[in-house]
């Protein structure tokens, strides 16, 4: 058990921290995927005004917790795979090692990049929206391709 116990402290501070940012974010409407996925200017502008005042202002005293999440589930993905037997392939437990680290990263370029975008005039056109967009792609790309990952070498430790 002992050597499991930063894997279990960092899932349940990953839960923690993704339910804190879930239930913060839960009255922006159209949600928080909406602005992470705006690739154009107009996409991007158009939700902050739907947001207005308040949501503005919700949404720029998330990135305070939500520049830290990604070191939250970066370890977790890391210790995930480093705690655990699913993976006996040297290169595969090194890639899998890296995925959410790596999506971390792209989440802080992406929170870097959208703090200086709110702090521009509304409605530039800028080259930064849809670069934020992709990073917010990557990452969501990253997690998605853990989770596949990890859910098909449970899936194979279990028919062992």
């Amino acid at each position: 058990m002992r050597k499991h116990l930063p894997l279990v402290l960092s899932a349940l501070l990953l839960l923690a921290s993704h339910a804190h940012l879930m239930f913060m974010l839960a009255p922006l409407d159209p949600d928080i995927l909406a602005i992470q996925f705006a690739f154009s200017p107009q996409a991007y502008w158009w939700i902050i005004e739907l947001w207005g005042a308040s949501g503005l202002a919700l949404y720029r005293a998330h990135f305070a917790w939500d520049n830290f999440h990604p070191f939250v589930y970066g370890a977790f993905g890391y210790l995930m795979i480093a705690r655990t037997r699913w993976f006996d392939g040297r290169r595969l437990r090194r890639v899998a090692m890296l995925l959410l680290p790596v999506a971390g990263l792209f989440d802080l370029v992406e929170n870097a990049l959208q703090i200086f975008l709110l702090g521009q005039s509304h409605g530039v056109d800028s080259v930064l929206i849809p670069l934020s967009a992709t990073c917010s792609l990557l990452k969501w790309g990253l997690i998605v391709m853990f989770a596949i990952v990890v859910g098909v070498r449970w899936v194979r430790q279990r028919q062992q």
